[in-house]
């Protein structure tokens, strides 16, 4: 993996990891961990009697730099060295299996020998090494050195998590993701409920924060891989209790039946708006991972929505916010008379601004009276409206939310990661419409490809929810895309059904909408799918 312990990324390329053990025996682990200082100050814990080992000192420093080195090669470029990777992991496995023979031979390897880089080297060359096997027979004498303060639990937390991910399994802390050519990934999580607990437990900065700083760093979304679905408890278990971390779990309550509910918006096939259709339930089809279900709940087009009309009045849009609030009034007008609005705004903070309601004139007036300005807690301000609009206002009716803003993101709470989660679990469908949409495509300096990222996200909320992006390239645009948003709410039909497969595993489980009949050339747009849980 060519990073550092902490840095929680690896370059995706063609990596084979290596299984082969002969690093420590259990009984050879015993004498290590018998050979380190007792634990007490951390300023003293890693001193031992016994004078500096120059000549050790400077083949594991030689040891560490010619793998710098040749990692560092393939990072720089990794498509144009591919060939080399081979080479790179050949090393960082010879390396490890050295470290091993000279631990044996001098016991645990104190900073007093080696000097503190010298202490680092070694950390780093086991942590970031692809031979798990090895890996996870020193796993018990670095748990115990950070037991004693000798190194840190977070070298620890990220090493238990490389050896699971390259085993298969899903890790515990969340420190591992991959980079690829669109997004970095995090990789999948054990108990996605748990990690910020472990990670506090550890020392760790919430798995928020530390997405925040790959997208800042690298100018990339950041997203979660698919949960594996079940918690992965055999060797989870294991693990978290070698660790010292609670693992404590109530039952769970189960639900006998669940339906699945699905807004389902019908176009042509050009992604153009229909006219005039009159589908009955037997227009459509409903498969969950492939497997054709039975419809059991039917709805038209004419059923009311409750729509939250989400305003971006952060700084960025200071000098435009006469237009946003007329255009937002406009909205109100055209809206359905059986359809109810709210209105939630957000710049430094994210208010309600008026509840769901039916009423056009308080609306307006409502609108007219925002007063905001400052910093842009985009997600944050989406997840307000999920807590405070969504459930506790729309539950059981059909709903939607039309978010207008840039996507950029400033505050400090929730990621896109997380928001996508939450995003997940509802059936509510998200029409983002993206604002100054032309600032971005040319810049090719950092705030660019933040900007790009931001748009991505927006995108990608609108396809997982069934919605759909709009573009404002500029703001006298916003009333043409509200109106479309208009027209996209009044051919949306409502469907549901109760799963086939119906165990609750935590599993992911794709779907998909087919119409079909003399209808078929038509194309259905709802949710990617939902966890069942």
């Amino acid at each position: 993996m060519f990073a550092a312990a902490l840095a929680v990324l690896s370059l995706t390329a063609t990596m084979h990891a290596r299984a082969q053990a002969g690093c420590l025996t259990s009984v050879e682990v015993q004498k290590v961990i018998a050979s380190m200082p007792s634990s007490g100050d951390p300023d003293k814990a890693d001193k031992k009697q016994g004078k500096e080992n120059k000549k050790l000192r400077k083949e594991i420093i030689d040891m560490y730099e010619a793998q710098r080195k040749i990692n560092d090669r393939v990072a720089s470029d990794l498509r144009a060295n591919q060939a080399v990777i081979p080479e790179a992991n050949k090393l960082s496995h010879d390396n490890l299996i050295r470290l091993c023979s000279l631990i044996k031979e001098n016991g645990w390897l104190t900073s007093d020998m080696l000097g503190s880089d010298g202490l680092a080297a070694v950390t780093t060359m086991v942590v970031n090494n692809r031979d798990y096997a090895a890996q996870r027979e020193l796993l018990p004498v670095l748990i115990e050195a950070a037991k004693r303060a000798l190194v840190p639990n977070a070298t620890v937390a990220s090493m238990i998590d490389a050896i699971r991910t390259a085993g298969g399994s899903p890790q515990i802390f969340g420190t591992q993701a991959t980079m690829r050519s669109d997004a970095i990934y995090i990789y999948p999580l054990a108990d996605p409920d748990r990690v910020e607990e472990w990670r506090r437990n550890y020392g760790l900065s919430s798995l928020a924060y530390q997405i925040r700083e790959l997208e800042w760093t690298y100018g990339l979304p950041v997203l979660k891989m698919r949960s594996p679905g079940k918690k992965q408890k055999g060797d989870a278990k294991t693990d978290i209790a070698a660790l010292g971390i609670t693992d404590d779990e109530k039952d769970a309550v189960v639900v006998e039946t669940r339906l699945v509910s699905l807004n389902v918006r019908v176009l042509n096939k050009d992604l153009s708006p229909t006219v005039n259709l009159d589908l009955s339930k037997q227009n459509f089809v409903v498969a969950e991972n492939g497997v054709k279900q039975d419809v059991s709940f039917f709805s038209s087009s004419e059923k009311p929505f409750d729509l939250v009309l989400l305003l971006d009045f952060s700084g960025s849009t200071r000098e435009k916010q006469g237009l946003i609030k007329k255009a937002a009034q406009r909205f109100v007008t055209a809206a359905r008379p059986q359809d109810r609005i709210a209105v939630v705004a957000f710049a430094t903070g994210t208010i309600t601004v008026c509840d769901l309601t039916g009423d056009k004139e308080v609306l307006q007036q409502k609108i007219k009276d925002i007063d905001l300005d400052g910093d842009s807690p985009v997600w944050d301000s989406l997840n307000y409206t999920f807590q405070n609009i969504i459930d506790k206002e729309s539950s059981g009716r059909r709903s939607s939310v039309v978010f207008m803003t840039d996507g950029v993101d400033s505050g400090r709470g929730m990621a896109f990661a997380d928001l996508l989660d939450v995003a997940q679990k509802h059936d509510t469908t998200i029409f983002p419409v993206a604002l100054n949409v032309e600032g971005y495509r040319y810049d090719n300096g950092l705030w660019g490809r933040v900007s790009r990222a931001a748009h991505s996200y927006l995108s990608m909320l609108a396809e997982e929810t069934g919605g759909q992006l709009y573009e404002v390239r500029d703001l006298k645009d916003l009333n043409g895309a509200y109106d479309q948003v208009i027209n996209d709410l009044s051919r949306v039909y409502s469907l549901g059904y109760e799963p086939k497969n119906d165990s609750r595993d935590g599993d992911w489980r794709d779907l998909t909408v087919t119409v079909v009949g003399s209808h078929s050339g038509l194309v259905a747009r709802t949710r990617r799918g939902y966890y069942a849980k």
